[in-house]
């Protein structure tokens, strides 16, 4: 609720305090100090609305500084609302709520009626947080007169139904409505339809219309809005499994929202480091000048005060050689965290374009899929602009690797761009002959061709999200193990979601293969593990290598519970065995065994190099003899 109301806040205010800036400019000469404050305080609520706090703070207190420098106290509740959005903006309701009372106390209420509009209005928003009774009598605070208009009548009574939804309070909320919805019905040029959806979900819940009810929250086109809405729906229907996943959906999109303010604040630290370290460094030029003067002073005035000096220097210059050690580290150690934090940047990036090819793979591997050449133009444009954003990411990914402490030849570098780098242009080229095309390539052709980018998506997708997964763990750096498993239950989930028939042998594609799939266990299934979310990549990963050179038969995950106490999980399956002597080089990355094959050979490196980091031990079982046969030994703590 603390996301929508913010929404609300911010649309409310740049209408209002639009406004005010054109009646100021209409009535008023240019150097008018009233809209260039005002102008000010638009500029702050739209760093704020788009997340800018870092500019948005700084404005605030230049602003502050220039009113007190020139004597302007008439208008210091420009910047104290500007820190009430600041606040509120940043999740600080309380902190939002000091500083609305201090303009409130700041503004002249006799000659500024929109101000003080303006200032009880957010002070109610911010208030609706936590204390929906006291926001409701900062409404009825509001300048009456300023009510006859519409607009901001209909914005007023539409928050005003929100509150009283949220009291339970439906005779005051039936009240609020009958007006809203007849300005709504009979002014619709001069309706605010900021809060509408919301206030038509409370009404739609209020008459136990569920149906209406998120017929509203889907049609707004702010996913985190319609999200939260739907989890409010779900939790009065008593829904409470899709109420979970709408929580689940708002939370990861939070979180997303959170990880993009977290970025720019890391970048806007970043250069005012870089500034201080500048002034820094200069400080300490001086310093060695200043001390280069004086030792060259003291051996003038005397021989031994001369040899004292050089000794206390000599040391001076042991203890910045040690300091300057401990920089390097401090530096070595805070750069490999920026660029961990830019590949996790590049992989968020990718994780949409991914998914795209991923599930267009997947509905195009399926035979009873059925595409109308109307539709193609739409859908391969789709696989071509994943394709692209991919593209376009590969040689920041590549380029990482130079950055960490894993190190890339140019081979390895030639292997890696054959691998994702053909796949990919290939993808682009066939899904835009496909497109040219316009539904006239004849059917038998067409499913060659669908074929085609149905193999070499799932190929770009599954290589690049292993390739960005590689070099943010591949040095085997350890990983907090922060969530419990049921391990019978993950594993089983994690076997029922693997596509077989997709996956199929690249070696062997001429022949058709029977693969089955099954799990077997002799652990109970309340046996719980504490380990990394990414645990489930490693099972993946030897998922996909086993699945791979399978020549048919049974592809079979196994859960064992060893003598001392400790659990293993192994897959195998029946088709061609690994040397002894290949033992341990197939975890190397980019090793591929067949000099034909054109994969990208890095799976079961960064299947071990994560098992390392969990402190696991991954090994190829060499005693195996039917086909090839993981071991992953789940230590004990």
């Amino acid at each position: 609720m603390r996301k929508k109301l913010l929404k609300l806040l911010i649309v409310i205010a740049a209408f209002i305090f639009g406004s005010t800036i054109k009646a100021y400019a209409d009535d008023s000469k240019p150097e008018d100090l009233s809209k260039y404050y005002h102008s000010q305080m638009i500029e702050v609520i739209n760093d704020v609305n788009q997340k800018h706090f870092h500019p948005a703070f700084i404005k605030i207190h230049r602003m502050t500084d220039e009113i007190r420098e020139h004597h302007h106290e008439q208008y210091l509740y420009v910047p104290n609302m500007c820190l009430g959005f600041f606040y509120t903006g940043r999740n600080q309701p309380e902190m939002g709520e000091t500083y609305f009372r201090k303009a409130l106390q700041t503004v002249d209420r006799k000659k500024n009626d929109v101000a003080v509009f303006n200032c009880y209005l957010s002070l109610a928003q911010v208030m609706s947080f936590n204390k929906p009774a006291e926001a409701m009598a900062c409404l009825d605070s509001l300048p009456q007169h300023m009510l006859q208009n519409p607009m901001y009548d209909s914005g007023v009574l539409g928050f005003r139904c929100i509150l009283a939804s949220k009291m339970g309070d439906n005779k005051a909320f039936k009240h609020y409505f009958a007006r809203y919805d007849s300005i709504r019905q009979n002014l619709p040029q001069q309706f605010n339809s900021a809060n509408l959806f919301q206030v038509m979900v409370c009404h739609a819940l209020m008459n136990k219309d569920y149906k209406l009810a998120l017929a509203w929250s889907d049609s707004t086109d702010v996913e985190l809005m319609a999200t939260e809405l739907r989890r409010d729906i779900y939790d009065q229907m008593g829904d409470w499994k899709k109420a979970y996943e709408a929580a689940e959906l708002k939370d990861s999109l939070q979180q997303l929202d959170e990880r993009e303010v977290l970025e720019e604040l890391l970048m806007d630290a970043s250069r005012d480091i870089n500034l201080l370290q500048a002034e820094q460094d200069k400080a300490e030029l001086r310093k060695k000048q200043l001390l280069t003067v004086g030792f060259m002073s003291l051996i003038i005035i005397a021989l031994l005060i001369a040899v004292l000096i050089y000794r206390y220097l000599k040391n001076h210059r042991l203890k910045e050689q040690f300091q300057q050690l401990q920089e390097a580290r401090r530096k070595t150690e805070a750069g490999q965290a920026i660029r961990r934090a830019f590949v996790t940047t590049i992989l968020e990036k990718l994780k949409s374009p991914i998914n795209v090819l991923m599930n267009y793979s997947r509905i195009f591997n399926d035979p009873q899929f059925n595409l109308k050449p109307e539709e193609r133009i739409k859908r391969y444009s789709d696989i071509v602009a994943a394709a692209r954003n991919i593209e376009s990411m590969m040689d920041p990914v590549l380029n990482s690797y130079a950055q960490g402490t894993i190190s890339i030849s140019e081979e390895e570098r030639r292997t890696c761009m054959d691998a994702i780098r053909s796949p990919l242009l290939s993808l682009i080229g066939t899904a835009e002959m496909i497109i040219e095309a316009n539904g006239q390539i004849p059917h038998e052709e067409y499913q060659v061709l669908r074929s085609e980018v149905c193999r070499n998506a799932y190929n770009v997708a599954t290589s690049t999200h292993k390739l960005v997964l590689y070099s943010l763990y591949g040095d085997g750096a350890p990983l907090l193990k922060n969530v419990d498993l049921h391990l019978n239950e993950s594993l089983r989930s994690i076997l029922n979601s693997y596509d077989l028939q997709h996956t199929g042998p690249d070696l062997n594609a001429e022949k058709e293969r029977k693969l089955t799939l099954e799990y077997k266990t002799d652990i109970s299934d309340d046996v719980i593990i504490r380990t990394n979310p990414l645990f489930e990549v490693i099972i993946n990963c030897l998922l996909s290598n086993v699945n791979k050179y399978a020549t048919g038969g049974t592809v079979l995950l196994n859960c064992h519970k060893e003598p001392n106490g400790t659990y293993t999980v192994s897959l195998s399956n029946e088709g061609p065995t690994i040397s002894d002597a290949d033992a341990e080089r197939i975890f190397e990355p980019y090793v591929r065994l067949n000099a034909n094959e054109h994969s990208l050979g890095i799976g079961l490196a960064l299947a071990r190099s994560l098992a390392t980091s969990m402190g696991y031990t991954l090994y190829l079982d060499t005693t195996f003899t039917q086909g090839a046969r993981f071991v992953i030994a789940l230590n004990a703590e």
